[in-house]
């Protein structure tokens, strides 16, 4: 049983946002490769992405250098990567698939084992999730409150999902139908999408220093 992590790209991801922004002199491209291979439980990592940019992402992981890493063609979005990634390699029905967001880039390895080790022992697909700890208010169109969810059944999710290969094979990146099991999540987890978040993900990562 091998566990292949795909990394999707769109073509939102450029150098100036997205998966190529620069971070402590590596793009988060590279950081979220480096990472899924330090957990030490990934066989393979497929980045799949635009083909006009293909050569882009093969510059942008330089720095890794490593032999279980993979460039292919893929498509404008994040699902029409994915399939393209899992065309490029042979995947068997028995693999675990890891689905990472390369704007997540400093998720703690342990974290990665977590949901590699639900579906290892029989979830068809996991995902990291976290409390939510903000009221959420439900608003009308007029932007109106209407209500208020009970924030004790909600949860944020956060990547990588895992799936059993033949799950991600027939439902997609969404398996409705499917029991997708939960795992503690890490704050290091999050997305980095804004010049604020990089600066929080920095101070992190300082603090542990």
């Amino acid at each position: 049983m091998n566990v292949i992590a795909l990394v999707p790209l769109t073509e939102n991801d450029h150098r100036l946002s997205g998966a190529l922004i620069n971070f402590q002199g590596e793009s988060l491209l590279s950081h979220a490769v480096r990472g899924l291979l330090h957990s030490e439980c990934v066989d393979r990592v497929i980045v799949a992405g635009p083909p006009q940019n293909t050569t882009v992402y093969s510059a942008a992981l330089e720095s890794v250098a490593d032999t279980r890493v993979r460039v292919v063609a893929g498509g404008a979005g994040r699902s029409e990567s994915v399939r393209s990634a899992l065309a490029a390699h042979s995947v068997r029905p028995s693999d675990i698939v890891l689905v990472h967001d390369p704007a997540r880039p400093f998720t703690p390895a342990a974290t990665i084992r977590a949901v590699i080790e639900s579906v290892r022992s029989g979830a068809p697909s996991a995902v990291p999730v976290e409390l939510v700890t903000d009221t959420i208010k439900l608003v009308d169109s007029d932007d109106v409150i209407r209500g208020t969810r009970d924030r004790s059944t909600l949860r944020s999710t956060q990547s990588p999902q895992a799936f059993r290969a033949e799950v991600l094979r027939d439902t997609g990146l969404d398996p409705l139908g499917e029991q997708v099991h939960t795992v503690a999540g890490h704050p290091h987890a999050m997305r980095i999408a804004t010049s604020f978040d990089l600066a929080v993900a920095e101070a992190l990562l300082n603090s542990e220093k």
